[in-house]
């Protein structure tokens, strides 16, 4: 038996590379008819929301306002009232000149400003006077008239008179003598009543004149009160510039800097005041800082919104403000936006110069978005796969802002209708079926069972 064995041994491993060789061909042919596998996906359609997120750029800490302060005119310094650091309120008085000459230039501009109220108020009775002229006037005119018609009745009568003695004449009813007589008082009751009238006209001349007279006595009156505005107004200037010799705070702040001292000759400001101040005023319960927003984020910030800073040296800490304005163009070397956020500082911790982080809240409203796992990175190219007739297709993405698990779609490229056709980029319709969880592992084509997550 072990003998029978033995002899059967080299028998069987003769035989085993053909076996093997048998079984390995019916495996094959098992692989080649078994039906590909339906890989189950998750998938997700595009969604409308709106993005909220921060731009966060590097800034500076200026001051509101900070206003160096000049010399407006020419003078020696009296008084300084104020050292650096000192805080002060609108209106304080910080530096006093000693101007001698603007002040007795001023005493002048007054004393013309009394003259011409003079010369209104002298014009102003010259006007009554003429009116009494003129109503003197006015009243000799009407006894002249009067005197006329008395003057003009009798030489009527007289005239009548004298016709009546010539018809007696020449009937000889009278004397010759007697109708001279008649003749001669008409012939005097005629030259009054010229002379009559003359007055009349003497009165009437003089009532021209009284009316002239009034007139530039009016006219005179708007030469006065016009030279009195004028004195006016070159005193209010005088004293505009004599108020100049006080130098004011132009709003409460904290003096910066001062490099002016008592005895100092200051020459008055010129042009452009490119010269060193004689004090810097800085505003302090409120500042500013301009941040460079860069031109993905530049259309999506404006005045209004919420602005944060983070100061470093202040431990971390955060302060709100409000977006006051941007630049509105782009800085064309760097294209950016000069945004500026005002803050409230009401307590004076925020301080000039300071450095700090910029953090400005903002949002983009209705837009497309797909959850940020569906994307893919390939080949320098961006896609995702899109779920079509339970198959797998590459569709390439043009992609927004992140926002967390969520990325924006700007557009989508169709698929050509014939092979060599240009790409064709369209906005999203929200009915693409897209894989939302790992799509690394799919590949083109691929055969999937899509379910809704």
């Amino acid at each position: 038996m072990q003998r029978l064995w033995l002899l059967l041994v080299p028998c069987l491993f003769a035989l085993s590379p053909f076996a093997l060789t048998g079984c390995g061909h019916e495996a094959s042919v098992a692989s080649e008819k078994k039906t590909p596998e339906v890989i189950p996906v998750t998938v997700a359609n595009p969604i409308r929301r709106t993005v909220h997120y921060v731009v966060e750029q590097p800034g500076r800490i200026e001051a509101f306002e900070q206003t160096p302060i000049y010399a407006k005119i020419p003078g020696y310094v009296r008084t300084v009232c104020v050292d650096i650091g000192d805080r002060v309120k609108r209106g304080d008085l910080l530096v006093e000149l000693n101007v001698p000459e603007v002040v007795e230039a001023h005493h002048a501009k007054e004393a013309l400003v009394t003259q011409a109220r003079l010369g209104v108020t002298q014009a102003e009775r010259a006007i009554d006077v003429i009116q009494a002229s003129l109503a003197t006037a006015e009243a000799d005119l009407d006894v002249t008239k009067a005197a006329r018609e008395k003057t003009n009745a009798a030489f009527k009568r007289w005239e009548s008179e004298c016709q009546r003695m010539d018809q007696l004449t020449r009937d000889k009813v009278v004397d010759a003598q007697s109708r001279d007589e008649v003749r001669n008082q008409c012939r005097s009751a005629e030259a009054a009543n010229k002379e009559a009238a003359a007055r009349i006209r003497g009165a009437q001349a003089a009532l021209v004149e009284a009316h002239a007279r009034l007139a530039k006595s009016k006219t005179d009156l708007d030469v006065a009160r016009n030279q009195l505005v004028v004195s006016a107004t070159e005193e209010r200037q005088s004293q505009a510039m004599l108020s100049y010799s006080r130098l004011l705070a132009p709003f409460d702040g904290v003096i910066a800097d001062r490099q002016v001292h008592t005895g100092h000759f200051l020459n008055a400001a010129s042009g452009s005041t490119t010269g060193q101040p004689l004090l810097v005023v800085v505003r302090t319960d409120k500042v500013r800082v301009f941040a460079e927003v860069s031109e993905a984020d530049a259309i999506r910030v404006s005045a209004g919104e919420v602005g944060r800073i983070r100061v470093q040296t202040l431990n971390d800490r955060e302060f709100e403000g409000k977006v006051a304005g941007t630049s509105w163009s782009l800085d064309p070397s760097q294209r950016t936006l000069r945004t500026e956020i005002d803050f409230p500082n009401p307590d004076g911790m925020l301080r000039p110069g300071m450095y700090c982080h910029s953090l400005i809240d903002v949002e983009h409203a209705n837009t497309w978005e797909i959850p940020a796992s569906a994307v893919l990175v390939r080949d320098e190219s961006t896609f995702c796969y899109e779920v079509h007739d339970g198959k797998t297709h590459r569709l390439p993405l043009r992609l927004g802002l992140r926002d967390g698990k969520f990325v924006e779609v700007l557009k989508i490229q169709l698929r050509p209708k014939t092979p060599g056709d240009p790409p064709t980029w369209i906005n999203p319709t929200g009915q693409e079926s897209v894989v939302a969880v790992k799509p690394g592992e799919l590949i083109e084509n691929q055969a999937v069972r899509p379910n809704r997550g």
